[in-house]
Protein backbone atom coordinates (compact mmCIF):
# COMPACT_ATOMS: atom_id res chain seq x y z
CA UNK A 1 0.00 0.00 0.00
CA UNK A 2 1.34 3.77 -1.25
CA UNK A 3 0.72 7.21 0.38
CA UNK A 4 -2.78 7.59 1.49
CA UNK A 5 -3.79 11.31 1.57
CA UNK A 6 -6.63 12.53 4.06
CA UNK A 7 -7.82 15.69 3.94
CA UNK A 8 -4.34 17.05 2.14
CA UNK A 9 -2.22 15.59 4.52
CA UNK A 10 -0.46 12.55 2.88
CA UNK A 11 0.20 9.66 5.10
CA UNK A 12 2.92 7.62 3.72
CA UNK A 13 3.45 4.12 3.43
CA UNK A 14 5.49 2.71 7.06
CA UNK A 15 3.96 4.79 8.85
CA UNK A 16 1.93 2.08 11.44
CA UNK A 17 5.72 1.41 12.96
CA UNK A 18 7.16 3.47 15.95
CA UNK A 19 10.22 4.75 13.49
CA UNK A 20 8.40 5.00 10.13
CA UNK A 21 5.16 7.38 12.46
CA UNK A 22 8.55 9.70 14.04
CA UNK A 23 9.98 9.94 10.66
CA UNK A 24 6.31 11.17 8.93
CA UNK A 25 5.75 13.27 12.23
CA UNK A 26 9.02 15.15 11.73
CA UNK A 27 7.93 16.26 8.36
CA UNK A 28 5.18 17.60 9.04
CA UNK A 29 4.95 21.73 8.94
CA UNK A 30 3.45 24.15 11.04
CA UNK A 31 0.30 24.12 11.87
CA UNK A 32 -0.42 20.16 11.80
CA UNK A 33 -2.64 18.09 12.93
CA UNK A 34 -2.72 16.48 16.42
CA UNK A 35 -1.39 13.12 15.74
CA UNK A 36 -0.04 10.19 18.40
CA UNK A 37 1.21 6.40 17.80
CA UNK A 38 0.67 3.68 20.67
CA UNK A 39 1.99 -0.15 19.61
CA UNK A 40 0.92 0.29 16.12
CA UNK A 41 -2.18 3.00 15.86
CA UNK A 42 -2.23 5.71 14.99
CA UNK A 43 -4.44 8.71 15.97
CA UNK A 44 -4.99 11.72 13.80
CA UNK A 45 -6.91 14.65 14.92
CA UNK A 46 -7.52 17.25 12.17
CA UNK A 47 -10.84 19.60 13.70
CA UNK A 48 -10.19 22.78 15.95
CA UNK A 49 -10.40 22.33 19.64
CA UNK A 50 -14.10 23.18 21.17
CA UNK A 51 -13.87 26.56 22.81
CA UNK A 52 -16.30 25.64 25.66
CA UNK A 53 -15.03 22.17 26.70
CA UNK A 54 -10.76 21.79 25.80
CA UNK A 55 -8.81 24.96 24.89
CA UNK A 56 -9.81 26.93 27.84
CA UNK A 57 -9.55 23.72 29.81
CA UNK A 58 -6.20 23.67 28.83
CA UNK A 59 -5.31 27.03 29.30
CA UNK A 60 -6.71 26.83 32.58
CA UNK A 61 -4.89 23.76 33.74
CA UNK A 62 -1.53 24.45 32.05
CA UNK A 63 -1.47 27.76 33.43
CA UNK A 64 -1.60 27.16 37.22
CA UNK A 65 0.69 24.30 36.82
CA UNK A 66 3.56 25.94 34.73
CA UNK A 67 3.32 28.41 38.03
CA UNK A 68 3.33 26.29 40.40
CA UNK A 69 6.30 23.83 38.72
CA UNK A 70 8.44 26.88 38.92
CA UNK A 71 7.45 27.86 42.60
CA UNK A 72 8.30 24.29 43.42
CA UNK A 73 11.14 23.94 41.30
CA UNK A 74 10.59 20.51 40.10
CA UNK A 75 11.15 20.58 36.30
CA UNK A 76 10.12 22.14 33.10
CA UNK A 77 6.40 22.40 32.16
CA UNK A 78 5.70 21.51 28.70
CA UNK A 79 2.58 22.64 26.55
CA UNK A 80 0.87 21.94 23.32
CA UNK A 81 2.26 21.59 20.63
CA UNK A 82 4.69 19.50 22.48
CA UNK A 83 5.92 16.26 20.82
CA UNK A 84 7.36 13.60 23.00
CA UNK A 85 8.40 9.58 22.35
CA UNK A 86 8.79 6.90 25.00
CA UNK A 87 10.75 4.11 22.86
CA UNK A 88 10.51 1.65 25.00
CA UNK A 89 6.19 1.44 25.40
CA UNK A 90 6.31 1.67 21.70
CA UNK A 91 4.29 5.63 22.57
CA UNK A 92 4.71 9.18 20.64
CA UNK A 93 2.21 11.59 21.13
CA UNK A 94 1.67 15.42 22.15
CA UNK A 95 -0.69 15.40 25.33
CA UNK A 96 -2.45 18.40 26.33
CA UNK A 97 0.52 19.09 29.07
CA UNK A 98 3.32 17.44 30.62
CA UNK A 99 6.30 17.97 33.04
CA UNK A 100 9.40 16.34 33.57
CA UNK A 101 11.36 16.71 36.50
CA UNK A 102 14.94 18.33 36.85
CA UNK A 103 17.19 15.21 37.67
CA UNK A 104 15.57 13.52 34.62
CA UNK A 105 16.39 16.40 32.49
CA UNK A 106 19.87 16.62 33.41
CA UNK A 107 20.43 12.98 33.24
CA UNK A 108 19.68 12.55 29.83
CA UNK A 109 16.51 10.33 30.59
CA UNK A 110 14.52 12.88 28.88
CA UNK A 111 15.70 14.73 26.38
CA UNK A 112 15.38 16.43 22.95
CA UNK A 113 16.30 14.47 19.65
CA UNK A 114 19.51 15.64 18.36
CA UNK A 115 18.25 14.49 15.23
CA UNK A 116 14.75 16.74 15.07
CA UNK A 117 14.99 19.26 17.70
CA UNK A 118 10.82 19.05 18.17
CA UNK A 119 10.65 15.51 19.39
CA UNK A 120 11.22 15.14 23.05
CA UNK A 121 13.00 11.41 24.01
CA UNK A 122 11.89 9.75 27.34
CA UNK A 123 9.10 9.05 30.02
CA UNK A 124 7.58 12.53 31.51
CA UNK A 125 6.69 12.03 35.46
CA UNK A 126 3.01 13.61 34.59
CA UNK A 127 1.08 13.82 31.83
CA UNK A 128 -2.36 15.68 31.15
CA UNK A 129 -5.35 15.17 28.80
CA UNK A 130 -8.27 16.99 28.19
CA UNK A 131 -11.85 14.72 26.57
CA UNK A 132 -12.70 15.99 23.87
CA UNK A 133 -15.68 14.59 21.30
CA UNK A 134 -13.36 12.32 19.29
CA UNK A 135 -11.03 11.74 21.68
CA UNK A 136 -12.39 9.85 24.58
CA UNK A 137 -11.56 6.18 23.50
CA UNK A 138 -8.24 7.46 22.89
CA UNK A 139 -7.88 9.87 26.62
CA UNK A 140 -9.93 7.37 28.67
CA UNK A 141 -8.86 3.87 27.32
CA UNK A 142 -5.50 3.84 24.78
CA UNK A 143 -3.80 6.41 26.80
CA UNK A 144 -4.61 5.41 30.39
CA UNK A 145 -2.93 1.84 29.68
CA UNK A 146 -0.18 3.09 27.65
CA UNK A 147 0.87 5.75 29.79
CA UNK A 148 0.75 3.48 32.70
CA UNK A 149 2.64 0.67 30.64
CA UNK A 150 5.48 3.81 29.66
CA UNK A 151 5.55 4.23 33.56
CA UNK A 152 4.51 7.48 34.17
CA UNK A 153 3.64 8.38 37.54
CA UNK A 154 0.86 10.63 37.52
CA UNK A 155 -1.64 11.15 34.72
CA UNK A 156 -4.37 14.11 34.59
CA UNK A 157 -7.47 13.24 32.75
CA UNK A 158 -9.94 15.69 32.76
CA UNK A 159 -13.42 15.83 30.72
CA UNK A 160 -15.47 19.24 31.16
CA UNK A 161 -18.40 18.44 28.22
CA UNK A 162 -20.91 17.42 30.28
CA UNK A 163 -22.15 20.01 33.18
CA UNK A 164 -20.18 18.22 36.25
CA UNK A 165 -16.54 18.54 35.60
CA UNK A 166 -14.62 15.66 35.88
CA UNK A 167 -10.87 15.84 37.26
CA UNK A 168 -9.36 13.01 37.58
CA UNK A 169 -5.79 12.11 38.54
CA UNK A 170 -3.99 8.83 38.54
CA UNK A 171 -1.24 7.97 40.09
CA UNK A 172 0.66 4.85 39.34
CA UNK A 173 0.48 1.74 41.70
CA UNK A 174 1.86 -1.78 41.97
CA UNK A 175 1.68 -4.08 39.05
CA UNK A 176 2.45 -0.62 37.00
CA UNK A 177 -1.50 -0.06 37.18
CA UNK A 178 -3.19 3.50 37.74
CA UNK A 179 -5.28 4.06 41.00
CA UNK A 180 -7.79 7.19 40.70
CA UNK A 181 -6.99 9.20 43.49
CA UNK A 182 -10.06 10.23 45.49
CA UNK A 183 -12.47 13.12 45.12
CA UNK A 184 -14.11 14.69 47.74
CA UNK A 185 -17.79 15.50 47.81
CA UNK A 186 -17.07 19.25 46.59
CA UNK A 187 -14.48 18.25 43.79
CA UNK A 188 -11.09 18.52 45.20
CA UNK A 189 -8.87 16.01 44.38
CA UNK A 190 -4.71 15.27 45.45
CA UNK A 191 -1.59 15.60 43.31
CA UNK A 192 0.70 13.75 44.82
CA UNK A 193 3.36 15.33 42.40
CA UNK A 194 2.70 18.69 43.26
CA UNK A 195 1.40 18.02 46.65
CA UNK A 196 -1.91 19.66 47.12
CA UNK A 197 -5.61 19.21 46.14
CA UNK A 198 -6.88 20.73 43.06
CA UNK A 199 -10.52 21.68 41.65
CA UNK A 200 -11.55 22.93 38.35
CA UNK A 201 -14.44 25.32 38.00
CA UNK A 202 -16.41 26.92 35.34
CA UNK A 203 -17.35 30.42 35.12
CA UNK A 204 -18.58 32.54 32.02
CA UNK A 205 -15.82 35.54 31.45
CA UNK A 206 -17.13 39.12 31.17
CA UNK A 207 -17.88 38.59 27.46
CA UNK A 208 -20.19 35.69 28.30
CA UNK A 209 -17.86 32.67 27.23
CA UNK A 210 -17.27 29.42 28.77
CA UNK A 211 -13.80 29.59 31.11
CA UNK A 212 -12.45 27.50 33.60
CA UNK A 213 -10.12 27.97 36.83
CA UNK A 214 -7.95 25.47 38.43
CA UNK A 215 -7.90 26.22 42.23
CA UNK A 216 -5.49 24.95 44.26
CA UNK A 217 -5.23 23.73 48.58
CA UNK A 218 -2.79 21.99 50.89
CA UNK A 219 -2.96 18.45 50.47
CA UNK A 220 -5.40 17.88 53.51
CA UNK A 221 -8.55 17.04 53.35
CA UNK A 222 -8.48 14.39 50.41
CA UNK A 223 -7.12 11.60 50.11
CA UNK A 224 -6.21 7.92 47.62
CA UNK A 225 -8.27 4.95 47.02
Amino acid sequence: MGTITVYDLEIPEGVGTLDGFRRWVATLAEPAPRVHYCKGRVDIQMSPQNYESHAPVVCAINRVLIERTEHLELGRYFVPPSWVTVENAGLSTEPDGFMVRWDRLRSGAVRVNPEQKSELVGRPDMVMEVVSQNSVRKDQVELLKAYAEAGIPEYWLVDARAAEIDLRIFVLGEHGRYRAQRRTEDGWVISKTWNAAFRLRRFSDRAGMADFRLETRPALGADSK
